[in-house]
C-alpha cells in the first residue's frame, strides 16, 4: 500500500506489534502534525491481533505519502526499523515511533527548526511525558533541561534521554549502519554511536508520550533490559571502565526501585539477591520489596 508524491524531508518509521489498541492514536499523532514535509512508514511485526488492518485502515483515510506492509515475520524492534528505513525511507531525518505511544502535534515541528539551527547534529530529543495505561495519571521526564552537546561520557554514567520522538541524522546513521540488529536495547546503542562522532541537540519541550503499565512494555521485563544493557555495557567498558562501573551500579539500583514499586514479589526478590549490590539505594529496596510482601500476606 503506498501513497507518495513529493520529495521527503522526514521519513517517520512507525513499528507495530500487538498494539490494536493504541495504533490509530499513534498514527493520528504522526498525521496531525503541524509540520507536514514528512513521510510514513508504517511496519507491523506480524501481529494477529489485527492491528495492521486499523492501523492501515487510518493511513488509507488520510492525505498522508506513506508506505505500510505487514512482515511475514517478526524481525523485532531493531531489524523491524532496520527493514523500514533500508527499504522504503526517502528521508533527510529519520523519526521512530513504537505503536503504542504517540506524539505532540508540534514534535517534528520544533526538532526540525532545531535541527536547522545546529546542522553539526547527529540526533535531537526533547523533553516528554510518561502516561501511565492503568491509572491515566501522566508525569514529566525533565524538570529542568537535559543534557546537550558532546555527552558521550556523560551518557555512557546515565542514559537520561528520553528515547520517545527522537529525530536522526540520516547521513550520521548511515554511516554507523543504523540500528545494531544484535542489541536488544537498540535505541540506547545507537545514541552512545552516535554521541561519539556528533553532539546531540535537546528541547526543552513535552512533545511526546510514552505509554507504560501495560502488557506490551519491554521495558517491563527486567532481565531482557539487564541482558540488553549488558551487551551495550561490553562494548564499552574496556575504553571507559569507571563509566560503565557506574552505569551498570545505576542499571540495577533502577531495576531494584522498579521491582520493589511495581513488581513485589519472590521472583523479584530472588532477582534482587542474586544481583546484589553494596549500596544503600540498593538496600532500601530490597527492605522496601519483603515490607510488601509482608503485608501482602496478612
Amino acid at each position: 500500500m503506498d501513497k507518495m508524491q513529493k520529495p521527503i524531508l522526514v521519513s517517520v518509521i512507525v513499528l507495530s506489534y500487538k498494539h490494536k489498541d493504541f495504533i490509530e492514536r499513534a498514527l493520528r499523532s504522526v498525521i496531525y502534525q503541524t509540520f507536514t514535509d514528512f513521510e510514513i512508514i508504517y511496519i507491523d511485526n506480524n501481529s494477529a491481533d489485527g492491528t495492521f488492518e486499523r492501523g492501515s485502515s487510518v493511513l488509507e483515510n488520510s492525505n498522508v505519502s506513506y508506505k505500510a506492509e505487514k512482515l511475514s515475520e517478526n524481525l523485532g524492534i531493531a531489524r523491524g526499523f532496520n527493514y523500514a528505513i533500508n527499504t522504503y525511507a526517502k528521508g533527510n531525518f529519520i523519526a521512530t515511533l513504537a505503536g503504542d505511544d504517540w506524539w505532540d502535534m508540534d514534535n517534528l515541528k520544533y526538532k526540525v527548526e532545531y535541527f536547522l539551527q545546529h546542522e553539526e547534529c547527529g540526533m535531537v530529543y526533547g523533553n516528554g511525558y510518561s502516561y501511565d495505561n492503568n491509572t491515566e495519571e501522566i508525569s514529566i521526564f525533565y524538570r529542568s533541561p537535559s543534557v546537550s552537546g558532546w555527552v558521550l561520557k556523560e551518557l555512557l554514567k546515565s542514559p537520561n534521554i528520553n528515547p520517545q520522538g527522537i529525530l536522526y541524522k540520516r547521513s550520521v546513521i548511515k554511516s554507523l549502519n543504523y540500528f545494531d540488529d544484535k542489541a536488544k536495547v537498540e535505541d540506547r546503542d545507537l545514541w552512545y554511536r552516535i554521541a561519539q562522532v556528533a553532539p546531540i541537540g535537546y528541547v526543552h519541550k513535552p512533545l511526546t508520550f510514552y505509554r507504560v503499565n501495560h502488557s506490551g512494555n519491554i521495558s517491563r521485563n527486567i532481565e531482557y533490559m539487564r541482558q540488553g544493557n549488558e551487551y551495550f555495557f561490553a562494548k564499552y567498558e574496556k575504553e571507559f571502565p569507571d563509566e560503565i562501573k557506574l552505569a551498570r551500579l545505576r542499571q540495577y539500583q533502577y531495576f531494584a526501585y522498579f521491582l520493589a514499586t511495581n513488581q513485589p514479589s519472590i521472583e523479584s526478590l530472588k532477582f534482587m539477591l542474586k544481583n546484589y549490590k553494596l549500596n544503600w539505594l540498593y538496600n532500601k529496596q530490597i527492605v522496601k520489596c519483603i515490607f510488601k510482601l509482608v503485608n501482602q500476606r496478612k
